[in-house]
């Protein structure tokens, strides 16, 4: 049986998209083939990785990687994390089959004590497990592949707090 193919995308795949990619890979690891990518990817933030080595999830080996690297490509699920990377998204990946949305917003760190910056993105990496266990794996039925059809559910949901780099 093959698993359903997963990217999460985020600005610069430094703190949401690693993030969710290592909640669905710790969760279900086994049901989907997951990846993330950014528009403009940077190194994973210290912060996130401390934030989720607490919730025993290693992503401090986490490669950043470029949306455009996947270009064409089909995933059963495209799930973008902010706002500003939902259009590229469905431009550069438009074979998806699922395109799923909920804009989340990165912990700003400037001008905030380190315990403060930790509070704010363990916040985020809350909110984002939360999430992740609502859509995944049962939120929605399979896509059915056989009618030839594309499903753009845009299953979109309020935007979290916080501000932000990705």
């Amino acid at each position: 049986m093959r698993s359903d193919t997963v990217i999460f995308i985020c600005s610069f795949n430094s703190v949401r998209s690693p993030i969710a990619e290592g909640f669905l890979r710790q969760k279900e690891g086994d049901n989907y083939t997951v990846c993330s990518a950014g528009i403009a990817p940077i190194r994973v933030c210290p912060c996130a990785v401390r934030v989720m080595k607490e919730v025993k999830i290693d992503i401090s080996g986490h490669t950043p990687a470029s949306l455009y690297q996947y270009r064409n490509q089909n995933f059963d699920y495209v799930v973008t994390l902010c706002d500003n990377v939902r259009a590229a998204a469905e431009e550069v990946l438009p074979d998806g089959d699922r395109f799923l949305h909920r804009n989340f917003v990165s912990p700003q760190e400037i001008g905030k004590t380190l315990e403060e910056t930790l509070a704010d993105y363990r916040t985020l990496r809350d909110e984002i497990a939360l999430w992740i266990d609502e859509i995944f794996p049962a939120a929605m039925p399979a896509p059915d592949k056989n009618n030839g059809k594309k499903n753009l559910d845009r299953a979109t949901t309020p935007q979290a707090s916080g501000q932000g780099q990705s």
